[in-house]
């Protein structure tokens, strides 16, 4: 009787280390689709479709190329029985695991000669690796040596736990036929942002303004014949404690014209999103641009700008200074625009006198919706110089009267127009000026001045500012 219980027990054994599958490893060649949404966070939005076929209850899953950044926990696997457990696994077989793996260890070393052209091949104990350099044990000595094409470590075997590349794992309820799993998760090492591209017509009074949509991919694993979008905007997102990882990056060419078409656009809460109009490749280290937006004609207001700030103290000192180049242009339908435009990087070109185009100046942008203004600072002027002195300093009952002269010189043979704005860190009345002048937001002042060719124009003004 003893004998037999123990056979059915040995039995129950057998069946119970029998009855769970071995690992199933779901390649990306068993994607259906893949979708990304990049946004302007080192962040992107992951969701692709895999095939499965049936899975036993507790079979481990491997699902291989995922993101080395992926958060797990925005991990969503949908259509694979209930979940029960899910790892990311991104422990890379690399140089550098390999060491980390047998520090401590007896592996072999081989030294190639470079007079003779044979190597020696011993064996080492492998007590740690610093910089380019590794302390081994041989012999019951101890030395160091480099690392580098004249010693090379030869490893007995390769660590099982060391993987080929970055997987996601997962265990569940199981499925009783073939489907189709969801999988989506949030990850770093996706981004996008804008560059523009501002072309000025020869008269310069209108601009050509290209957008083109950079995309990167710093995951560790590529995405083909991807659905991409594009959210622009600022959104919060909670800390996680993923390190980014920063890799070399393939510039890639613009997408050829019969892509530019400005993509499809759509308003998602206070955020915009664009989609690209046909699938594409995304792979990894690669920065893709593609045309996201162009126009053409855009009346612009060219001038130059100069900000100060006046202070209720006797100033002896003076300023010699030259004003900023800006451009402005409405965003609005009624100038060829009116869309969101995302923030990004703008580049400003104007044709020389042979009609060929030089860089003048850049800027950043923020966003910017439908109806604001563009303002690109591209440079100091040349042409043009500010000298600003103070003319006047008294105490009054209950502050103080300042006065200041600024003489703008303009050397070019046409006009110029310069807004000055001054800046008060009082409450401050304007008692006399020379120009007439404005208050805008902020409580700064702001004059409008007329610079004649080859002449000058002075502003003078005094101004009272009155304690805290």
């Amino acid at each position: 009787m003893r004998f037999k219980k123990l056979t059915l027990a040995a039995l129950l054994i057998s069946f119970s280390a029998t009855s769970v599958a071995s690992p199933l490893y779901i390649g990306s060649d068993q994607r259906e689709s893949v979708s990304l949404t990049l946004y302007n966070q080192n962040l992107g939005l992951v969701r692709e479709n895999r095939k499965l076929p049936p899975l036993q209850a507790g079979q481990e899953i491997t699902l291989e190329d995922v993101s080395q950044q992926l958060q797990v926990e925005s991990l969503r696997i949908s259509n694979a029985g209930q979940i029960l457990e899910q790892n990311l696994n991104t422990n890379v077989l690399n140089q550098q695991s390999l060491l980390a793996h047998y520090t401590g260890k007896t592996l072999q070393l081989a030294r190639l000669n470079p007079a003779t052209g044979q190597e020696l091949v011993s064996t080492v104990k492998l007590l740690s690796v610093e910089g380019n350099r590794a302390l081994i044990k041989r012999d019951n000595r101890f030395e160091t040596i480099p690392l580098n094409n004249q010693w090379r470590f030869i490893f007995p075997s390769l660590p099982q736990q060391l993987l080929a590349k970055p997987s996601l794992n997962f265990r569940s309820s199981g499925t009783n036929r073939k489907q189709t799993a969801q999988i989506s998760y949030l990850s770093a090492g996706l981004n996008w942002n804008m560059d523009y591209v501002l072309t000025l017509s020869d008269s310069g009074q209108y601009v050509a303004l290209d957008g083109l949509a950079s995309l990167s991919n710093q995951t560790g694993t590529d995405f083909k014949q991807a659905d991409i979008k594009l959210l622009a905007g600022e959104l919060y997102q909670p800390n996680n404690r993923y390190k980014m990882r920063q890799r070399g990056m393939e510039v890639m060419s613009a997408m050829s014209a019969d892509t530019a078409a400005s993509p499809p656009r759509e308003q998602l809460q206070d955020f915009h999103l664009y989609s690209l109009p046909r699938k594409t490749d995304l792979l990894n280290g690669q920065v893709k641009q593609v045309s996201l937006l162009s126009a053409k004609d855009i009346k612009i207001d060219r001038g130059y700008s100069y900000q100060f700030l006046i202070y209720p103290t006797l100033e002896r000192n003076q300023h010699r200074v030259k004003p900023e180049l800006t451009v402005k242009f409405k965003n609005e339908k009624a100038n060829q625009l009116g869309m969101p435009l995302p923030a990004g990087n703008l580049r400003t070109f104007a044709p020389d006198s042979n009609g060929h185009l030089q860089f003048i100046g850049g800027a950043n942008i923020n966003h910017t919706g439908e109806g604001n203004e563009v303002e690109v600072k591209l440079g100091k002027a040349f042409d043009l110089s500010i000298h600003r002195k103070q003319t006047h300093f008294s105490k009054t009952f209950n502050g103080f009267l300042v006065g200041q002269e600024l003489r703008i010189t303009n050397s070019r043979s046409t006009p110029a127009t310069l807004e000055l704005t001054g800046n008060f860190p009082l409450k401050w009345n304007m008692k006399s000026s020379s120009h007439p002048h404005e208050k805008v937001l902020g409580g700064s002042v702001r004059w409008l001045v007329e610079v004649p060719p080859k002449g000058d124009a002075v502003v003078k003004f005094k101004v009272e500012m009155e304690k805290r």
